[in-house]
């Protein structure tokens, strides 16, 4: 794996937890609408992550098996 590649993984997973963060930040002080936004970005941030990863298993396993 490159490491662009590598440093792309680790800034989805950074922000990911940010917004994690984020969105109970906005739960407990009741902004419903804010929360909810912060998780459809949650969402999109997971479900990026697990394509990057995905991917990133992919190629690995193309690799191992040249």
């Amino acid at each position: 794996m490159s490491e662009s590649r590598i440093d792309q993984i680790e800034n989805a997973r950074f922000i990911q937890q940010m917004l994690g963060e984020l969105r109970a930040m906005a739960k407990t002080n009741r902004l419903e609408m804010l929360a909810y936004l912060i998780e459809i970005a949650y969402i999109e941030s997971s479900d990026q992550l697990q394509k990057e990863l995905g991917t990133a298993s992919r190629v690995n396993k193309r690799n191992m098996s040249a």
